[in-house]
């Protein structure tokens, strides 16, 4: 949304950006009465209303579509993001318009003719519904529009909050920093588009289909270009404290380039910066080169540590030497590290998992971050069409509709092994040493322990114990002793000083 309403701005229009947020472990409606009543009032006068959303957040889209409608509101509603993308159909039954693809240019075309009073149906990227608020009789899809090749032309994301709302108790409220919890104190930034992957989990299998022909899938922007914008977004915000950087991509560079990249952020910006890595791309010269920078945290998704599982149900040919060799190469630049996994795949063998649960005994070397998510078939995925014709989902998995992508909340829908499996993951983590760990997998996959304890009541037995565990370590130790040390300890981020504005 930032980008396409920077985009917009650009171009001289008039936009309000409202961030319908929530508590992020529901998909579910969850807005005060005064907050809602307060968007119907303020989308009253708006020419187009448009809303971008994945598939976890359709439902909260359905609703407020509804609601706008039912107070009297006929402005045309486009829809854009990753669900209307990889789902048109079912997008289309809500939605006036969706966009395919990426909108900055189909949304500014859009806009200019329907300010001239022109046909738009014929726009690229765009989809219409059949006997909507354009003239068309029937359902119009147009073919998707060619990708923009060079990012750095494209404005920078719009954080121009005096132009922007999120909702309150009381109604819609500007959002001021304090306002934000962590949105401007880690500030959050794209670097790429498009990934050269395709694991069948990930929507950017179905995405990279779509878009063939159409231009390079993966694309880059300079790193003078990504420097120049945290220098932007800082000049105005200087409280931001860390640089995320959400796309897997930045460790593809070749590694002349991390390290140019490393000089420039360490002469320019200087503040902590977090990142993400896909494992067949780290290289021990790029890590060096970004262990010089105040790095806080590299993510580097594993996902199985079963070769079976890599090559042939997730399509990710990544060689288990390649992630054993990135976690030993974090290690040895004492670099903080987080780590994902995904279980309970009806698709993988129990010798999969078990495979994994000895890669980690062997492999692991704690402390680090661990996120354990259960396998979610989101529409257009590979593994989503699969599941659809083994009859094991329906075409509309209410799963992936209903849950977040939080592991914690999806914990008791792990399987047996799955929950053995994040047993043994935080055991490694806090020291356990490889030969116990081995010997506890022993036991957990023992004929007779599974006998006893693979029952249907073993999962949420475990989730229980789990929650109230949490409870006590958050209320009793985290809060009173942990939290107050963790604050006199911090210090402010070493960062370059601010350029004054001329």
């Amino acid at each position: 949304m930032r980008y396409v309403s920077a985009y917009l701005k650009a171009a001289g229009c008039d936009v309000q950006a409202i961030f319908m947020c929530s508590r992020r472990d529901t998909t579910s409606p969850d807005w005060s009465a005064p907050a809602v009543a307060a968007l119907i009032e303020e989308l009253r006068d708006c020419d187009l209303i448009g809303m971008s959303l994945l598939t976890n957040t359709f439902r909260r889209a359905s609703t407020l579509v509804e609601r706008i409608r039912s107070a009297g509101i006929s402005t045309p509603i486009i829809w854009g993001g990753t669900h209307p993308t990889v789902a048109p159909d079912e997008s289309l039954t809500v939605a006036d318009i969706i966009c395919i693809g990426e909108g900055e240019r189909a949304l500014l075309e859009l806009v200019r003719r329907m300010e001239a009073g022109a046909d738009p149906t014929d726009i690229p990227g765009l989809a219409f519904r059949a006997g909507g608020r354009f003239g068309n009789q029937q359902e119009i899809r147009n073919p998707i529009a060619p990708l923009e090749q060079n990012l750095d032309d494209y404005p920078f994301p719009d954080w121009d909050l005096p132009s922007q709302w999120i909702p309150g108790r009381d109604g819609l409220v500007r959002p001021r920093p304090d306002l934000l919890r962590g949105a401007l104190d880690t500030l959050r930034l794209e670097s790429s588009r498009g990934c050269p992957y395709h694991c069948t989990f990930c929507n950017n299998a179905a995405l990279q289909q779509l878009h063939r022909g159409l231009g390079r899938w993966t694309r880059l922007r300079s790193i003078e270009n990504v420097i120049a914008e945290v220098e932007h977004v800082r000049q105005r915000y200087p409280g931001i404290r860390v640089v995320n950087f959400v796309d897997d991509l930045f460790f593809v560079r070749p590694e002349e380039e991390i390290e140019r990249f490393a000089a420039m952020w360490n002469a320019r910006v200087g503040l902590p910066l977090e990142l993400d890595a896909f494992p067949n791309t780290v290289t021990e010269r790029k890590v060096r080169a970004l262990s010089k920078v105040p790095l806080q945290l590299i993510s580097m998704g594993i996902e199985s540590a079963s070769q079976d599982t890599l090559d042939n149900i997730y399509d990710r040919h990544t060689p288990l030497k390649r992630i054993a060799d990135a976690i030993a190469t974090f290690k040895k630049y004492n670099i903080r590290a987080e780590y994902h996994y995904i279980v309970s795949n009806p698709y993988e063998p129990d010798r999969n998992v078990i495979e994994t649960m000895r890669f980690i005994a062997d492999h692991h070397r704690g402390p680090a971050v661990l996120k354990v998510f259960p396998l979610m078939f989101y529409p257009g995925t590979p593994l989503y069409e699969r599941a659809r014709r083994d009859g094991l989902i329906s075409a509309h998995n209410d799963v992936a509709y209903d849950y977040m992508g939080t592991g914690a909340l999806q914990f008791a829908k792990h399987d047996y092994l799955a929950v053995w499996l994040r047993f043994v993951l935080n055991l490694r983590n806090i020291g356990l040493p490889s030969w116990l760990a081995h010997r506890i997998i022993d036991f957990a996959v023992n004929p007779a322990t599974r006998a006893v304890l693979d029952r249907k009541w073993f999962c949420p037995t475990v989730y229980a114990c789990y929650l109230v565990g949490r409870k006590l370590w958050k209320n009793f130790i985290y809060q009173p002793f942990i939290k107050p040390l963790k604050y006199l300890r911090r210090q402010p981020p070493a960062a370059r000083p601010l350029a004054q504005p001329a």
